[in-house]
């Protein structure tokens, strides 16, 4: 795994009892010292985000959740060729639906039919793509976020948990929708949107 904190602590929870046959994390990659350790995680830090080279049979989990983390240690570490996409058996995502490289796909998700998720995008748990919709690369839905039928979102933009977006709206790149934000209007590149109705801070 990429990332040692409380994101990577939730993945690896998730998804280490139900890893197919033959696959295991092995450890986890963090420019701290032993962030896992302190919450009883056995998991070995194999090194930092600089100086890991992976071997041929390995592949990395992104565990961080924040777009501009993404976008740095994909640039850091091979881009998204060197990532796995992560569905959890708990997850329901239709088969008209495509995913792109390194996505996370969290337990009892929804990814609906003909959505599109790009390159290292995370759909946390709980969290539904509507029919239709599309995200960009390195979008990321926090626990219980609602993208409605059609919704297509720009790369990096972020939706704190809750989030709502009603049907064929579009947000733009760079975006951050906060907590509990219900968004009735499109927005452009760059524009951070909170509350019900959501508003521009």
């Amino acid at each position: 795994m990429v990332g040692g904190g409380a994101f990577a602590r939730e993945i690896h929870d998730w998804f280490a009892p139900d890893l197919p046959e033959g696959d295991r994390f092995v450890g986890y990659l963090d420019d701290g010292d032993r962030p896992m350790a302190a919450f009883g995680r056995d998991l070995p830090q194999l090194g930092d985000t600089r100086a890991y080279a992976l071997a041929p049979n390995q592949r990395l989990v992104m565990a961080v959740a924040g777009p501009a983390g993404k976008v740095a240690l994909a640039g850091r570490l091979g881009g998204p060729d060197a990532f796995a996409t992560l569905l959890h058996p708990r997850a329901w995502v239709s088969a008209s639906a495509r995913l792109g490289r390194g996505v996370v796909v969290g337990p009892f998700a929804d990814v609906s039919a003909d959505s599109r998720a790009g390159d290292l995008v995370t759909i946390n748990a709980h969290s539904g793509l509507g029919h239709d919709a599309s995200l960009g690369d390195f979008v990321t839905l926090s626990g219980y976020v609602d993208l409605t039928g059609g919704v297509t979102v720009g790369p990096r933009s972020f939706f704190g948990s809750g989030a709502r977006v009603l049907p064929r709206l579009s947000i733009g790149a760079d975006c951050t929708v906060g907590a509990g934000a219900v968004v009735v209007r499109g927005c452009e590149d760059g524009v951070t949107l909170y509350a019900a109705p959501a508003r521009r801070l």
